[in-house]
């Protein structure tokens, strides 16, 4: 698959990294916010070995079994490593019932850099102070501008 880098965006995820808040990625569907999440996740670990990436990409059917929140918080907790900086992502965070309550648990812990992906149909903005209590820093991303349209397609010049 042909990857178009969208600086704007990753800027935005690298400036937050570290930060108490829960960075959630939004944005129609196939926007990009999964190729995002991915992204993120290489660049966090061509940083250093001092990362532990808890990756959950629920479009895999190997994390059906985390479709429940306490499943899910099990499995984060259980891979959990003392010493280093355990970040977690979850792509397509909706598709876990209950999810915030997972996810607001995990927060509360302040063990985790949390990244959460999931589109806009189930994570509108005014629903986001809601269920995780006002603690996020929200990307929206948006599907390809005209130019990155063109990178893509491999056309110049796209007046």
């Amino acid at each position: 698959m042909k990857i178009i880098e969208r600086p704007q965006y990753m800027e935005a995820l690298l400036g937050a990294k570290g930060t108490p808040d829960i960075k959630v990625i939004t944005g129609i569907r196939r926007c990009g916010k999964s190729v995002l999440l991915e992204a993120l996740a290489d660049r966090i670990r061509e940083a250093g070995p001092d990362a532990n990436i808890i990756r959950i990409n629920f479009n895999l059917l190997e994390f059906e079994e985390l479709t429940d929140y306490r499943a899910l918080h099990r499995y984060v907790e259980e891979s959990y490593c003392e010493g280093l900086d355990n970040i977690v992502m979850i792509d397509e965070v909706q598709t876990c019932v209950g999810f915030e309550k997972a996810v607001n648990s995990l927060h509360a812990s302040g063990k985790y850099d949390i990244y959460v992906t999931g589109s806009n149909a189930f994570l509108l903005s005014s629903d986001l102070a809601t269920l995780f209590r006002g603690r996020t820093y929200e990307v929206e991303v948006f599907p390809f501008s005209l130019l990155e349209f063109s990178t893509y397609h491999g056309i110049h010049n796209p007046d």
